[in-house]
């Protein structure tokens, strides 16, 4: 086995995602009509630049942090999960130790309010759920690993579980 593993799975984005994006585009353009608009006619058409502007700044940063990949990372002692968006920004999301991990299992069932997906669909074949500690409380990942990083995670909460040191 090895010591460090990554994978990466690719996430679609979504056509909602992308239509955020075109709002967003439309609505900071049309602000810019509000300024021409002020300058001619009103002043008070500066309130609707402000108020489109803001719109189109919030749909773009929406876009913006859409995922469009998962990163996996496996180590001895803990899974981390970092997400990277559709402007390539890649920030950590998870990162779980294997003392704190309750149960390692093929997704049975639906997913519940509350978990952290880190996959492109629930409902596909080989989604994995890891419960575990998350503050006193019980948190569920779910994510799909592929067959190597699942052999590599159930060694290790093996391992654990024995007691064994793991540097």
């Amino acid at each position: 086995m090895t010591e460090q593993y990554s994978q990466t799975v690719d996430v679609t984005v979504s056509k909602r995602a992308k239509a955020t994006q075109y709002i967003g585009i439309a609505a900071i353009l049309i602000s810019f009509g509000f300024i021409l608009a002020s300058a001619f006619y009103n002043w008070f058409l500066m309130f609707g630049f402000a108020a489109f502007f803001v719109m189109g700044a919030i749909e773009m940063h929406i876009y913006n942090a859409t995922a469009k990949e998962y990163i996996y990372n496996f180590s001895p002692k803990r899974v981390v999960v970092a997400k990277k968006d559709v402007v390539n920004r890649t920030r950590r999301t998870l990162s779980v130790l294997f003392k704190d991990v309750e149960k390692f299992s093929p997704l049975q069932g639906m997913s519940d309010d509350g978990d952290i997906i880190c996959c492109d669909s629930v409902g596909e074949d080989g989604v994995y759920e890891l419960t575990f500690k998350l503050g006193g409380k019980y948190a569920r990942l779910l994510f799909k690993p592929d067959e190597y990083m699942t052999e590599l995670i159930k060694n290790a909460l093996a391992a654990d579980e024995n007691g064994e040191e793991k540097e």
